[in-house]
This record gives C-alpha cells, sequence and structure tokens, in this order.
C-alpha cells in the first residue's frame, strides 16, 4: 500500500476533522496527541527553570532571573546565544508593567528557548527519517530499529493512523511504500520558523495578556472540543462546542502548536513551502511562511497581515538565527536539514 492508497482508507476521518474545523483550524487531534505524546521525551537540560513552585509567577522573579543568566532579547538579536531557560507560565502580573517594550520583551524571552528547545528536539527526529531515507536511496536493508523509527514517527506525525470506523481495514505498516513514508515524513519533521512562532503566540494570547494564557497557558489559540479539557470562550453563540485548549505550562503549549503545524492538513502548503524554502537558502523566512496560514484563523488574510505586522515591528526576524548558547558553534536547525522532496 503507497501513501496514496493509506489516504483513501483513512477520508472519512479526515472528512470528519475538516468539517469540525470549519471556522478556525487550530485544532489538534487531542486524544492522540495525548496517547503517542509527539516531542515529550525531550532529555532537554534545562539549565534555569523559573515558575516551578507552587506560588504564582510575577514579573520581579522572571527579570530576576534572566538578570541571574544575563539573558537580554535585545543581546540575542545581536548574536548572543540563548540560555536554557524554562519558563513554566506568564507572569501574573505582566499586565501591570507600563513599559510595554519591557513586556513584549519578557514575553518574548520566555517563550523564545521553549521554540529553540522543540525545533531541537524535530530535529533529534528528523535525523532518524534522514538516515532511513539514505538507506532507501542507496538500496541498504533496514534493521529492525530502522523500522520501529520509521513507523513510531509515522504515528506520532500522523502519516498514518488508527482507521475510525469498524468496516475500515486496519493499517500494516509493513505494506506502506517506505519512501513514501519518508518522503511524506521529511515534509512533517521539520524545524519551525522562529519569528513565525513568536508572532502567532504574540498575536493568539495578546502578548501574553489573554485570560486564555492566564487561566490555561494556552499561547496558540488552539481549539478542542471538549469542555473539560479547555476553556469556554466567553460570548460562545449558542450551537458551538469548541473551547481553547488548556495545557500545563506554556512549554507544552508550544509542543502542540508544533504538532498542530507540521501534522494537520490545513497547513500543508505550510509544510510545503518550508521544505522548499529549506532545500533552496538552508534557512526560514517567518514572513514570507505566514502567507500560507490564512486557514488558521477565521480572518483569513487579515490574520496573515497582523502576523507579519508583529514580525516587522518587533524585529522577529532576527531572532529566526537565535540558537541556544551551548550551540553556537553548531549549525542552526535549519541549516542542518536536509533536501526533502517536494510536489
Amino acid at each position: 500500500m503507497n501513501i496514496s492508497s493509506l489516504r483513501t482508507v483513512l477520508t472519512k476521518r479526515a472528512m470528519v476533522a475538516l468539517a469540525a474545523a470549519a471556522v478556525c483550524v487550530t485544532v489538534i487531534g487531542v486524544v492522540f496527541f495525548q496517547r503517542s505524546g509527539p516531542l515529550t521525551d525531550l532529555g532537554q537540560r534545562w539549565h534555569v527553570e523559573v515558575g516551578t513552585d507552587d506560588a504564582p509567577l510575577v514579573v520581579a522573579n522572571l527579570e530576576e532571573a534572566f538578570a541571574s543568566i544575563d539573558y537580554d532579547i535585545a543581546r540575542v538579536r545581536q548574536g548572543q546565544g540563548v540560555p536554557r531557560v524554562l519558563v513554566r507560565s506568564i507572569p501574573d502580573d505582566l499586565g501591570q508593567v507600563p513599559e510595554v517594550q519591557r513586556r513584549k520583551s519578557l514575553f518574548l524571552g520566555s517563550v523564545l528557548p521553549l521554540v529553540l528547545a522543540v525545533n531541537e528536539q524535530i530535529m533529534r527526529e528528523r535525523a532518524k527519517v534522514e538516515a532511513a531515507a539514505r538507506k532507501l536511496r542507496f538500496q541498504e536493508k533496514l534493521t529492525g530499529d530502522d523500522l520501529a523509527q520509521l513507523e513510531r514517527l509515522a504515528k506520532v506525525y500522523e502519516v498514518i493512523g488508527e482507521p475510525v470506523e469498524s468496516e475500515d481495514p486496519p493499517v500494516d505498516f509493513a505494506t506502506l511504500n517506505l519512501t513514501d513514508v519518508t518522503d511524506e515524513l521529511l515534509l512533517r519533521v521539520a524545524p519551525l520558523p522562529v519569528s513565525l512562532v513568536l508572532a502567532q503566540a504574540a498575536e493568539e494570547s495578546a502578548w501574553g495578556l489573554s485570560r486564555f494564557a492566564a487561566e490555561g497557558n494556552a499561547l496558540y489559540g488552539q481549539w478542542v472540543w471538549n469542555d473539560e479539557a479547555g476553556i469556554v470562550p466567553k460570548g460562545r453563540r449558542v450551537g458551538e462546542t469548541h473551547s481553547v485548549r488548556a495545557f500545563n505550562d506554556i512549554y507544552e503549549s508550544t509542543l502542540s502548536y508544533a504538532h498542530n503545524l507540521n501534522t494537520h492538513r490545513a497547513y500543508k502548503n505550510f509544510r510545503h513551502m518550508r521544505a522548499n524554502m529549506l532545500n533552496a537558502r538552508g534557512a526560514l523566512d517567518g514572513h514570507v511562511l505566514a502567507g500560507t496560514l490564512t486557514k488558521y484563523s477565521g480572518r483569513g488574510q487579515a490574520y496573515v497581515e497582523s502576523l507579519r505586522s508583529i514580525i516587522r515591528a518587533n524585529d522577529l526576524a532576527a531572532l529566526d538565527r537565535a540558537v541556544f548558547a551551548d550551540r553556537q558553534n553548531s549549525q542552526t536547525v535549519a541549516l542542518a536539514a536536509q533536501p526533502t522532496k517536494t510536489l
């Protein structure tokens, strides 16, 4: 069975997902995400963690933590490395900071290391796919571990999945065309442009000041059709059933968002344009890639222009070059990516 045949088998599942996401397709497969845990086995060594106590995080604590490790987002724009600082939540009193630039710097400083960590893990996963793809290209036999890793990643990144109707046949990984599987995985298992992620976090959470960010660490406006897993929007109209998904911390929120862009069919154009960029330039342009996200919001093109305005006004493109301080002598995740087959 090839990928085209597999997609036919799963057509019913896809149609249900599209119907549910007609207004705003910022949605993930919640049950699948929780069961398979994409990107949860990070193995990251955070040098500093902020917001791990029971007491609410406040601006004074966050600024003290950043000062103690000499972390300043302005210097990062100039090439300074990013420390491995894990911020669990946005400070409760961020809205009380009168200076706009100070608020923005604290928000960006909190989210940036999370984005880098997510990209770093994606590139670890991508390396496994690339290794298998190289073997296939040179007609080398894949080991049992190679096959197990490919099957795991194909499920995590939703290239294959469980049938949702009793009459649908189960998917047998052994029958799939492995070249097709690796080609599709290379489209999905790829880094995100830092500038675009930060712009969406700012837009969707009102720079960390939204009710959803405060109550549920929700930075990216992802929907869920389960009120127990989310926060019901005020003014939700009669008949609507969506909630905004809540998370344990903003790191988990960022992981979920990355999984959404890398798997949902609404963002297929994003993934293909990203692959073309990496193949041609070895780097990502968040300003350009924002143009593929008209389906992320019911606002369509107006949403895209808002993201681009945020990127320009806050010089977020400079942060596309940001790397962890302990990786500054290595390639960036974008430059490390290998060519991807695109259509």
